[in-house]
């Protein structure tokens, strides 16, 4: 005899695995490596780093002279300006502008920071109206073309934190009552953070500037902490030094609260979070000079993905530098090559996605098989 029960236990469970095949979001188990073409390829031996990497996947970055985008696996040099010696780029939008600086010539005793529309460099004004500064800098940038870092202020005689609108001119920000501030990531809706000196320059502590307002986002008990990236949703990471005031640790802030990420362990007493993407999944480096992901509470070597050929070489998956909303990973790597010489280059590692359905499917057809299973033996 044939009940019911046994077929709509059946049938919801096929209707579960179907309907997980048709709209579930996918779980990444697996990478594929890429090194960018800074191993083996046409880049290998200029110590190229990857920096960041935007929605479409375009990757900016740096090498011993130039800066460089990436589309895909193919690496652009981008050039300089008159009497420029070298790039830089370490920020990048959505649309392929990145921003960084432009080394000028060693007498000058100045940099020219710089924003590449695609392939060409504009500059961004100085504090003052100029285009040439010691020590100016542009980290990072917006999908509204607002970028931010730091420059030379010849008032104070140190280093400030500035904002640029997108057409190129400059804003200085407050600090928290101290001389020196860098302002290191903002996001579309125009937070910035970074960090600042507080007051009397007595301890530097990550800083949230909000309708040009200063805000003191804290430490983990230490006299020094400092922010890399934020979202689109207020969150920033970086580091912070614990009470012992010599130990550092990775980073989160949600708005003014502020959180140690896990550890690896190891016997190093630094680590940073150096990008989160608007998910919250965040990369870095933990104390074992080791790339890694958090995501969910979770932290992940990301060495485990680097090829076995390569490990076997000496090479390190040493830091998580960006990810974009696809889980796209891009950071960079290092041998030591002897005592003397130590190789830098990059990595990307893109997710393989499983989607989530062939997880509940399977869930499904054991269920089945177990519901079969016990049918068979109620009929034995």
């Amino acid at each position: 005899m044939i009940t019911i029960r046994p077929t709509l236990q059946c049938s919801a469970l096929v209707a579960i695995g179907l309907l997980a095949l048709a709209g579930s979001p996918a779980l990444a188990l697996d990478y594929v490596f890429s090194d960018l073409g800074t191993i083996s390829g046409p880049l290998a031996g200029t110590n190229a780093l990857a920096m960041s990497i935007n929605s479409h996947g375009q990757v900016a970055g740096i090498s011993d002279t130039h800066a460089y985008r990436w589309n895909g696996e193919t690496a652009t040099a981008l050039g300089t300006l008159p009497g420029g010696v070298a790039s830089r780029v370490y920020g990048i939008n959505d649309a392929g502008f990145s921003v960084g600086y432009i080394e000028l010539d060693p007498s000058l005793d100045a940099t020219t920071p710089v924003r590449y529309d695609g392939t060409t460099p504009t500059p961004l004004q100085v504090i003052g109206g100029e285009t040439q500064m010691y020590g100016t800098i542009a980290w990072q940038i917006n999908n509204q073309n607002q970028a931010v870092g730091e420059g030379w202020s010849n008032e104070v005689n140190y280093i400030r934190p500035l904002l640029w609108q997108e057409d190129t001119t400059v804003i200085e920000l407050p600090t928290l009552g101290g001389l020196y501030g860098t302002a290191a990531a903002i996001n579309d809706v125009g937070q910035v953070h970074g960090a600042s000196n507080t007051a009397n320059d007595e301890a530097v502590h990550a800083t949230l500037w909000e309708n040009g307002v200063a805000i003191d986002l804290g430490t983990l008990g230490g006299s020094y902490s400092s922010i890399n990236d934020n979202n689109n949703l207020g969150q920033a990471v970086g580091a912070s030094r614990l009470a012992d005031d010599e130990t550092w640790r990775a980073t989160l802030w949600n708005g003014t609260t502020i959180t140690e990420l896990p550890s690896l362990g190891g016997t190093g007493g630094f680590a940073f979070a150096a990008s989160i993407n608007n998910l919250g999944v965040i990369v870095g480096q933990t104390e074992d000079g080791h790339a890694v992901l958090w995501k969910d509470g979770q932290v992940i070597d990301l060495n485990s993905y680097l090829p076995a050929d390569l490990a076997a070489a000496g090479w390190v998956l040493n830091m998580g530098g960006g990810i974009n909303d696809d889980g796209v990973i891009v950071g960079n790597a290092y041998r030591t090559l002897d005592l003397e010489t130590v190789q830098f280059a990059s990595f990307k590692l893109t997710p393989v996605p499983v989607p989530a359905a062939v997880w509940l499917f399977g869930t499904g057809l054991i269920g089945l098989a177990g519901l079969a299973r016990r049918r068979m033996a109620m009929t034995s």
